[in-house]
């Protein structure tokens, strides 16, 4: 029985189950800050029931476990635990959580669950292991008038007074983490698949009713996609999706009740841009492909985490393709999936996919999105290209039907893989899943001879491991180049001179060095012709950037390939044209003159897609070129383009009016506004962040405001942070970040954050969240005094379990991007003067 007014619960948990092993006096549970009241324990064999008395209950804090002991020994066999508890509901965003809200004028709050990854025995007594799988008969008491849902329909719903009791029906085999409930003053929209799976949409009334369409729709789509890609119908009758205000993640995939933050399920028909919309879709596949790849067959522990977040990671992509193929989403995939991993996966003591995990508080370090999600995702990519579409899905087939409610390793899923395409699956991906980084391919080509070799790849090469190889899929242009590099290097005779390709569609988790300056010409004119695809395009560039990063060539010859790109045209392309403008940027804070001369260059650099784009879209034009034009006018703000400025500001006083603007580039006007203190524009926007449920807008605003280059009102922006009643908990880190990225205000930013570190701890401990702090930071500096106190104020703090990986590779991090940065700045000046 939760009671959110006095925020507490009690409860009951019947628990039947067979105990193991050798005969002691002890049951022991998983618990963490209940109390338990009683406690019976029964065995049931062939003679009938035994109860026994229980000598002394014990809570094991350290260990998170509740200890029954038996005044005698308890034998194997069948038996029940009943236990009687109570607990707290804390103002943290996991175990059993508030979500507040206004309505009306009227202050609410719905209560929730997050139990992924080990939260579950924060709610009640259980074995909070992903293999101790159980099926689960849940009932609530909560406030009568409000709605009620958790994984399975309600079976059963009795009103007691002023009270709703409600019983569902009985879930699955599953593991505790996936088990959910909401409850709370909520609307819903509801559809049903072709297969009678019943999708609904949830939220609070406080959001549009309109915003329920879309998710719904793509809802509805994707669970009839995955039916039948993968060849297993979805298990259960309903599916609900719940935008929670308050929520951690992005979403978590609770089996049948998957939750999301508010602006990445809910989509605004006239305000929400196209590029959320794509964000969107992708997150909902992201968790309904876990309703399978997790849920329907489980990791048997968080070491093959990877078998959850990799898979739905590439899936999200599959299933986003196949409902809207126009929008061309596996470009996005190389640019977002492909420059997150390998940025990260070029760091010394980076964690691989598969990651052992030796205690509880390191399963949160575990969630790397640019690893477990987006590397493991590439890395999966790359597997269904070797094996082709249709062994792929075949043998996900025989996964599904030979594991199903049951826990697996990463072996089962190689041994259904090679049953279905007669390939050694297992010697491919182990070394790429297990091994951190990837290697830097080098081909140097002479007329008819080309010598190709793999090596480690860091971008600090002196941490590199020397004997460290990978079967390679070299992707090459050439039928006489092998398909696998399984050794360090090969000499490889051609029939002619013309120069190779390798990594043909990007697919590769590698980088690629043509080392005879003539040979990268030539590569180089290819991408300057469109003759390459745009995600090879990509790779190339940014292939360019990080070799130059490890100090294996100069950042000049970045720049200098990043003229190629002149009349580059696509969206996704212009995703590593951004980052390497963004990277040209650092050198700023070596060099403040250098901002002039950035400035100028990439007002001539963005002249022909301003010019092609304009501010207005066209009709029928792809999504592609709306968020094109975001980028443009989004470079042009900031390079103080003086037509685009002139008409971003107007174009605040026409929103500022009342009146619509491009969704798109809402968030790039209100933020022109506010960098060039339009009067009142900060007052404005601050008003309305603070007023608007629109989840979308709010984050915009956010986004907007802390572009700022006011001290005064970046230190009333830091203020906010602590006030729960002004910034949601699930904002604190994107308010920090956004600050940490401001050259104006990163010192306060960073000074508040080690002032207020002891009410970071205190409020985001246990949380995912909580070790990405260090590595925000680490993000956004760039100079060697900010990384002396970096490792002065972090290195200390090492020791807790929870940061030290994010710690040890934000200071890897920060002393090879100040070194690069020392190294070429004169080569950085000297190109743009």
């Amino acid at each position: 029985m939760p009671d959110g007014e006095a925020m507490r619960f009690t409860g009951t948990v019947v628990i039947k189950g067979k105990k193991m092993g050798r005969p002691s006096e002890r049951i022991t549970l998983h618990g963490k800050g209940l109390k338990v009241s009683s406690a019976t324990i029964t065995r049931h064999d062939k003679k009938g029931d035994q109860s026994f008395e229980i000598e002394r209950i014990n809570l094991q804090k350290s260990f998170d476990e509740i200890r029954l002991h038996a005044k005698e020994k308890l034998f194997p066999g069948e038996y029940t635990v009943t236990l009687e508890f109570e607990g707290e509901i804390h103002e943290v965003m996991h175990g059993i959580y508030p979500c507040n809200f206004t309505h009306d004028g009227v202050k609410k709050k719905l209560i929730a669950t997050q139990f992924e990854s080990h939260h579950a025995r924060e709610a009640f007594p259980c074995v909070d292991e992903p293999e101790a799988k159980a099926t689960f008969d849940l009932t609530l008491t909560t406030p009568r008038g409000e709605s009620v849902i958790a994984n399975t329909p309600a079976k059963e719903q009795i009103e007691q007074g002023d009270k709703l009791v409600t019983s569902f029906e009985t879930t699955p085999k599953m593991s505790t983490y996936l088990l959910a409930f909401v409850y709370g003053d909520m609307q819903f929209k509801e559809a049903t698949t072709k297969d009678g799976v019943v999708v609904r949409v949830w939220a609070t009334k406080a959001q549009n009713l309109a915003a329920f369409d879309f998710p719904l729709d793509v809802g509805v789509k994707a669970v009839e996609f995955f039916n039948d890609y993968y060849g297993v119908p979805y298990p259960l009758a309903k599916c609900d999706h719940v935008a929670l205000p308050d929520f951690s993640s992005a979403a978590m995939e609770n089996w049948g009740l998957i939750t999301y933050r508010e602006p990445y399920l809910l989509v605004d028909p006239e305000t929400t841009p196209q590029s959320m919309k794509e964000v969107i879709t992708t997150v909902i596949c992201h968790e309904l492909s876990h309703q399978w790849f997790g849920n329907l067959v489980t990791m048997k522990w968080w070491d093959d985490l990877w078998l959850n977040e990799s898979f739905a990671n590439v899936m999200e992509y599959v299933a986003t393709d196949a409902l809207f193929p126009e929008w061309q989403i596996w470009n996005t995939f190389t640019s977002h999936e492909g420059l997150s991993s390998q940025r990260r996966d070029s760091i010394a003591g980076v964690q691989s996919v598969k990651t052992a995990v030796n205690h509880p508080d390191e399963i949160g370090s575990l969630f790397d999105p640019s690893i477990v999600y987006a590397k493991g995702g590439r890395l999966l990519n790359m597997l269904m290209n070797y094996v082709g579409v249709d062994d792929f899905r075949k043998g996900l087939k025989v996964y599904f039907e030979k594991h199903a409610y049951g826990n697996t390793i990463g072996d089962d899923l190689w041994t259904a893989l090679s049953s279905a395409s007669g390939k050694n699956i297992a010697d491919f991906m182990n070394p790429w899943l297990t091994r951190s980084g990837f290697p830097l391919i080098t081909i140097h080509q002479t007329d008819t001879t080309a010598e190709i070799s793999q090596e480690h790849f860091l971008v600090d090469p002196k941490q590199a491991d020397p004997e460290r190889i990978w079967p390679v899929p070299l992707l090459a242009s050439s039928t006489k180049i092998p398909e696998l590099l399984d050794v360090r290097s090969t000499s490889i005779t051609l029939s002619d001179n013309e120069y190779v390709r390798l990594n043909q569609g990007a697919v590769g988790h590698y980088i690629v060095h043509y080392t005879k300056p003539e040979h990268a010409a030539a590569i180089a004119q290819l991408a300057a012709n469109k003759e390459l695809t745009p995600a090879e395009r990509l790779m190339l560039l940014n292939d360019s950037s990080m070799v130059a990063k490890a100090g294996l060539a100069s950042y000049l010859e970045t720049l200098q390939l990043l003229q190629h790109y002149s009349t580059e045209d696509s969206e996704t392309v212009w995703d590593i044209l951004s980052v390497i403008i963004g990277d040209a940027r650092r050198f700023i804070d070596l060099n403040d003159k250098l901002e002039a001369a950035i400035k100028a260059f990439i007002r001539g650099f963005i002249k022909q897609q301003y010019e092609r784009l304009g501010w207005d879209e066209k009709a029928d034009e792809p999504g592609s070129d709306k968020k094109l034009r975001a980028t443009i006018i989004g470079l042009g703000v900031y390079a103080e383009h003086e037509e685009i400025l002139a008409t971003a500001l107007q174009a605040f006083d026409t929103y500022k009016a009342g009146r619509a603007v491009n969704s798109e580039l809402r968030s790039i006007i209100m933020g022109a506004a506010v960098r060039h203190d339009v009067a009142g524009a900060f007052e404005y926007l601050l008003h309305e962040e603070e007023t608007t449920s629109n989840p979308d807008l709010k984050q915009e605003l956010l986004g907007a405001l802390t572009m700022t280059k006011s001290t005064e009102r970046i230190a009333s922006l830091l203020n906010r942070i602590k006030d729960g009643s002004k910034v949601r908990q699930h904002d604190v880190d994107t308010w920090l970040v956004y600050l940490l990225r401001n050259r104006y205000g990163r010192q306060q930013a960073w000074d508040w954050l080690r002032d207020n570190w002891s009410w970071i701890e205190k409020t985001f401990e246990g949380d995912k969240g909580y070790d990405s702090f260090p590595r925000y930071a680490a993000s956004a500096f760039n100079t060697r005094k900010l990384f002396e106190e970096y490792k002065a104020f972090f290195e200390p703090k090492a020791s807790d379990i929870a940061l030290t990986r994010n710690i040890t590779l934000g200071i890897e991090e920060l002393s090879t991007r100040v070194t690069w940065l020392e190294r070429d700045l004169s080569d950085v000046q000297t190109f743009f003067a």
